[in-house]
Parts: structure tokens; C-alpha cells; sequence
């Protein structure tokens, strides 16, 4: 009877032993996978935060060379403005002071040709503008590491469940 109790004893806490350093290994297991999350996701995120300044920079320097671009394309139009203005008031000049149809001609084909210089000068000014490229695209988020799964704790045997056996009434006698 002292053997049966002695191999059930020792049975149990074989049970129980082998269940606890099982856990034990799946806690410092997980344990050892949160560190390694933490670690991902402190990446993670220095990762993202460079991403999202390095494309604040390129907006703004994206945004800058296109402030510049149309501030070159206004000073342009600006000038030939001022300069067609100039060429006209100067061939408007030049018809009236003319005293025959010939000189008349004369001036109204002058001031047309130094029109279509001043054009082509424009143009060419448009032309050398610097162009500012595509706009940036905005980063696409790499994807949040996943935390670890937690382990499973075994569940305790409740009494009356068929994998916890009862002493049998013949190892009392």
C-alpha cells in the first residue's frame, strides 16, 4: 500500500515538474520573442520617422523649386511686358513722325521684327527655367512588426475530471 502511495506521489510530481519546466521554457521563450518585438519596434519606428522627414524634406525642397520656378516665369512676363510696351509706344512713334506711307511701312515692319526678337528672347528665357520634377510621393508604411503570441497556460485539473483519477476505495484496504 506504501508503494502504491509512493509511485502516485511520485507520479504527481513527475507530472507537475515535467508541466512547470515546460512552462518555465515557453515563459522565457516568450520572454525572449517580447525583448526581440521591443527591439523590432524601436526599429520600427526610427524607421518610419526617418521616412516621414525625408519626405517633409523633399516637400519642402519640392515646394521651393517650384516657388522659384514661377517667381523666374513672372519676372519674365514682367519684362517682356514692360518691353512690348516699349516697342509699341516706340512704333507708335515712329508711324506718326513718318510723313509718307513708304516710311510708315518702314516702321511698322521694324518695330514688328524688334517684336518677334523680344518673342523669341522671352521664350527662350522660358525655356531655360528650371522645371521642379514630379511632386514627391509619400512613403508607403512598412508594416508594424507583429507582437508574439503569449504561451498557453495548461490548465489545472478540476476535480471530477476524468483525467485526474480518484484513489480507489482498494488501496484504502
Amino acid at each position: 500500500m506504501k508503494k502504491h502511495l509512493v509511485i502516485t506521489a511520485i507520479s504527481v510530481a513527475a507530472l507537475f515538474a515535467s508541466t512547470n519546466a515546460a512552462l518555465a521554457d515557453a515563459q522565457s521563450d516568450y520572454q525572449l520573442a517580447v525583448q526581440q518585438y521591443q527591439t523590432a519596434l524601436t526599429n520600427w519606428n526610427v524607421a518610419m520617422k526617418a521616412e516621414q522627414e525625408n519626405f517633409k524634406m523633399a516637400m519642402q525642397n519640392w515646394n521651393a523649386a517650384v516657388k522659384a520656378a514661377e517667381q523666374a516665369r513672372k519676372d519674365i512676363a514682367t519684362k517682356f511686358k514692360s518691353d512690348a510696351d516699349a516697342i509699341k509706344a516706340r512704333t507708335i512713334a515712329a508711324v506718326t513722325a513718318a510723313t509718307n506711307a513708304k516710311d510708315k511701312k518702314a516702321a511698322n515692319a521694324a518695330g514688328k521684327i524688334e517684336m518677334d526678337s523680344a518673342i523669341a528672347a522671352r521664350n527662350a528665357a522660358l525655356e531655360a527655367v528650371v522645371k521642379p520634377g514630379a511632386k514627391p510621393t509619400k512613403p508607403t508604411p512598412a508594416p508594424m512588426p507583429t507582437p508574439p503570441a503569449k504561451p498557453v497556460k495548461p490548465t489545472k485539473p478540476k476535480p471530477g475530471d476524468s483525467t485526474n483519477p480518484k484513489p480507489s476505495k482498494a488501496l484504502k484496504a
